[in-house]
């Protein structure tokens, strides 16, 4: 198992796939939330990277559903028509410029605390044209958020920080030399791992010679087998 939260991802992955199996949706996306209270990890459903990457780099401040809002409550499941009038909303920037974009009109979030603390959400959201949630759907992920929670707390993200912990200390790699680092290993390009993390390419190039240069390495190839032999040594 690699720092490149396989485990964690994988656990993204058949969480989406599970509500997608209890409540019809048009797209959905499972986030984790960093100490600054910021999208990062993000796994979609039939959602365009595009749409991740315009939320974290400028629409997230202004969703009425942004993790920040709910910091300081304990509310696990939470609809965009419970917080803003319908009429309000069509009327911002958040809905032209990004709901409607993105073809989602419906959304409701589903927020995960460990010690209070939110660190990860999971977005559903629906097209016009299938309506909005019923109260026994909403009562129904009520029921698995318990259970996803725990999953993510107990099983998933512990495995996945002391990876970064056991990393970050032997090479002394930053917090996002650590996110640049896993999406490495995941595979993914220069260009995916600036969506993913919402930087610009020159801004991924710039860490990913630091992280070479900590790691003494020279390519991709060369940090992918050391980091491995790391962890699985």
């Amino acid at each position: 198992m690699t720092i490149e939260h396989a485990d964690t991802r994988e656990f993204q992955q058949k969480s989406l796939e599970l509500i997608s199996s209890l409540v019809s949706l048009s797209s959905s996306a499972f986030f984790l939330v960093d100490p600054g209270m910021q999208h990062k990890g993000a796994v979609l459903y039939n959602l365009a990277a595009d749409a991740e990457k315009a939320y974290a780099s400028e629409y997230g401040a202004l969703d009425p559903l942004h993790p920040e809002r709910f910091a300081n409550s304990d509310e696990v499941l939470v609809t965009l028509d419970s917080r803003i009038a319908p009429h309000h909303l069509k009327q911002t920037l958040y809905y032209q410029n990004f709901m409607v974009p993105f073809n989602h009109r419906y959304v409701v979030d589903m927020f995960f605390r460990r010690e209070g603390q939110i660190i990860a959400g999971l977005s559903i959201m629906r097209e016009e044209s299938l309506g909005n949630f019923r109260a026994d759907e909403l009562d129904l992920l009520r029921k698995v958020q318990p259970f996803l929670e725990y999953a993510l707390n107990a099983v998933y993200l512990p495995r996945r920080e002391s990876e970064r912990q056991d990393l970050a200390a032997k090479y002394e790699l930053t917090e996002r030399e650590l996110d640049v680092l896993e999406l490495v290993l995941r595979g993914s390009s220069n260009k995916a791992i600036a969506t993913d993390l919402a930087l610009g390419e020159a801004t991924v190039k710039t860490h990913l010679i630091r992280i070479f240069r900590k790691t003494e390495v020279k390519k991709r190839s060369e940090l992918v087998a050391k980091v491995l032999l790391d962890l699985n040594g």
